[in-house]
């Protein structure tokens, strides 16, 4: 790795940052070259794009990028323990591993790939963050893959050869099949949102929100990169359920452009509500609590299970108010073909909330409500 560190002479504040950056580097056993760079004039700072004195810049780049270039002055960063005229230590051991990440996980990609200090929304902010989102549910795979799967396979056998053997058909499909996409989606809706609201109570919990907070990432890259963590969880959970339905029962796609669209789009949506639970979360009991208390109760009497034609009235029109009911309802018919409400005008409802809850979601780490434990 090499390390410049751009100076202006007039702010002796750089030598802070040095000492601060070998130091780092000692504890975290990274060999690297640093070289201290003069900035003695306004040419000079222009040609390098000095947002003033220190700048470190990582092989090329600056992990603390600014929005405008200041020229020739003193710099300032917004620390956990307030504006300082360096950056921490935390703040700097947090971009060396950032660095490092990108090295290892990022395809290959040099620094001549990507604008020093770029700040667009698929940037390096956003990547590192993302693969840390990946990587986090894919070091426990047995506990955030595997267990819901063997989950599902319970409930296809409780549920579905238990009570089809009573209950030949529904809907004029078999038992086993008209429940099978309500269990899918279930899988889908409760991993979407344990990964986020985990991910961002843990963040809080550890301290190391604080990390995300002083890096160079905006809120929508926040949102996009534990949504879509969230999101992956979520599909390939559902993915392997499906994969396992298909022996037992056939289960078919009907419309596989309008499943793929469907689970997306809930996925979306419960790893949105997990990053709202995350944030407002201060007890590790209130995560369980909207997964106990509300999720799974809206699941099971959202259609899963049984046909809103085979209900009496006041419980149909109970069904009709559960927005879970939509999105099993959807789901049914591009796997089976049979639905009980017009399809498409609620999956149009579907992907507006999920627009809507993303949109939601990014307003909500922007205004930093209880992201400190």
């Amino acid at each position: 790795m090499k390390i410049d560190i751009l100076y202006f002479d007039g702010c002796p504040t750089y030598r802070a940052a040095e000492k601060t950056l070998r130091e780092t580097l000692v504890e975290e056993g990274i060999e690297a070259e640093v070289e201290l760079v003069a900035v003695d004039t306004d040419e000079e700072a222009r040609r390098l794009g000095f947002p003033g004195s220190p700048t470190i810049r990582l092989d090329g780049r600056d992990p603390f990028p600014e929005q405008e270039e200041r020229g020739l002055g003193c710099r300032v960063y917004a620390t956990s323990e307030g504006m300082k005229g360096s950056p921490t230590a935390e703040m700097i051991r947090a971009a060396l591993g950032r660095s490092r990440d990108e090295k290892q996980f990022g395809g290959g990609s040099s620094a001549s790939d990507e604008e020093p200090g770029s700040t667009g929304v698929f940037g390096v902010p956003f990547r590192t963050l993302l693969s840390r989102e990946v990587r986090r549910f894919m070091a426990v795979w047995t506990q955030t893959l595997l267990s819901p799967l063997l989950t599902s396979l319970l409930y296809i056998v409780v549920f579905g050869y238990g009570l089809g053997s009573r209950i030949r058909e529904a809907a004029g499909v078999p038992y086993l099949e008209f429940v099978l996409p309500g269990l899918v989606l279930m899988s889908v809706i409760t991993a979407s949102y344990g990964n986020t609201s985990s991910s961002l109570f843990d963040a809080k919990r550890e301290r190391y929100i604080d990390d995300i907070l002083i890096s160079p990432m905006t809120p929508l890259q926040m949102a996009l990169a534990y949504i879509l963590g969230g999101t992956l969880r979520g599909f390939l959970v559902g993915t392997g359920t499906f994969a396992l339905a298909i022996p037992l029962a056939g289960l078919p796609a009907e419309h596989p452009l309008l499943l793929v669209t469907t689970a997306l789009a809930v996925s979306v949506v419960f790893a949105s509500v997990g990053v709202v639970a995350g944030v407002l979360a201060t007890r590790i009991d209130h995560i369980f609590f909207m997964t106990s208390i509300v999720i799974q109760p809206l699941a099971f009497l959202g259609g899963v299970f049984y046909s809103v034609e085979m209900l009496p009235d006041p419980l149909r029109v109970a069904t009709y108010l559960n927005p879970i009911f939509y999105a099993v309802d959807v789901f049914r018919f591009a796997a089976l073909g049979v639905s009980d409400v017009p399809a498409y005008p609620a999956l149009a409802a579907l992907v507006g909330f999920a627009a809507l809850s993303f949109l939601a979601t990014v307003e909500l780490l922007r205004r930093g409500y209880k992201l400190r434990y």
